[in-house]
């Protein structure tokens, strides 16, 4: 007898059924149906999907849908991470140094490597943390610098910062003022106010770059508007070293780019003070305080003397 095949049906394996409940768990979460989710991601986390026991853990710790329980958080959060899930070795590292769980700082270390030897850039930054401090290890600056320089190549901000603040010293690594501008510079255009911060630092020293005041009042200004107060220090110790001028209109409009076209995002009346970053084709970039905000603008030329 030749067997035909059966037109119209799929048969599903464990696994891709697994996957159908923990996208079904996923959007009725989404929804607000959090104990329709619980129903989804236990079918699916009982047939071993990963995604679905580290969904689990994270409603028990928050007690969405269930009671609040850290042991159950655990239980899932365990099976999640003995798969492999990188999320899930991450979340127990965490819980370790909250102390919510009990051990060692030295579990929190072993989970986040785990993760970070699979390629996590929040466990290769957070291990970094770790032996920079001698947290739960012993502490090395230069295999912190190692685990910092691969999460700052994924693109993790705070990793960029931080592997640029240790080339600048040169803790842990042979210092280098040019590594670690380029670090800073990655990171601060990430809007980091810290790595902006340290950015204007390097370009008022004219370290790993030629010295530029006008670009670190720039970078200075973008951290302060992050909310880093030491740059707004930074600021005024630089102002000295910028052209001072006066605005000579009786009101005058500052905008955000250099002509008409662009937004007005300020307007200054006659004789405030405006320090000059640079010109293009008859405007200036301008500094000025904008309701105790440091801020930048431009402005025409004829307006300002």
């Amino acid at each position: 007898m030749k067997w035909l095949p059966l037109v119209g049906f799929v048969f599903l394996g464990a696994s891709a059924l697994a996957s159908a409940n923990y996208e079904a768990g996923l959007q009725e979460y989404q929804r607000g149906h959090y104990a329709s989710a619980i129903h989804e991601w236990r079918t699916a986390a009982e047939r071993g999907n990963a995604d679905s026991q580290f969904a689990l853990g994270m409603m028990f710790e928050r007690g969405q849908g269930v009671g609040a329980s850290i042991d159950e958080a655990y239980k899932w959060y365990r099976l999640a991470a003995d798969n492999g899930l990188a999320d899930a070795q991450v979340r127990l590292a965490e819980l370790y140094l909250l102390g919510r769980l009990e051990g060692e700082p030295s579990s929190a270390a072993q989970w986040f490597e785990r993760a970070a030897t699979s390629g996590s850039a929040a466990a290769q930054f957070q291990l970094g943390l770790l032996y920079l401090e001698g947290e739960g290890v012993d502490a090395d600056s230069s295999i912190a610098a190692r685990w910092f320089e691969l999460a700052a190549e994924q693109g993790h901000v705070a990793a960029q910062n931080n592997i640029g603040s240790l080339y600048e010293t040169g803790r842990g690594v042979e210092q280098s003022f040019t590594r670690a501008f380029e670090w800073y510079e990655q990171a601060a255009k990430q809007n980091d106010p810290f790595a902006q911060n340290n950015l204007g630092a390097m370009h008022a020293r004219g370290q790993g770059v030629e010295r530029n005041h006008a670009w670190a009042v720039f970078w200075f200004v973008m951290a302060a508007q992050g909310g880093n107060d030491v740059a707004r220090e930074n600021i005024e110790a630089s102002l000295p070293n910028l052209e001072e001028k006066k605005i000579v209109g009786s009101s005058v409009n500052i905008r955000s780019g250099a002509s008409t076209n662009f937004d007005r995002i300020a307007s200054l009346t006659r004789g405030t003070s405006v320090y000059v970053l640079g010109s293009m084709d008859g405007w200036s970039q301008v500094y000025f305080q904008d309701n105790g905000l440091p801020t930048l603008g431009w402005v025409s030329n004829t307006l300002i003397e």
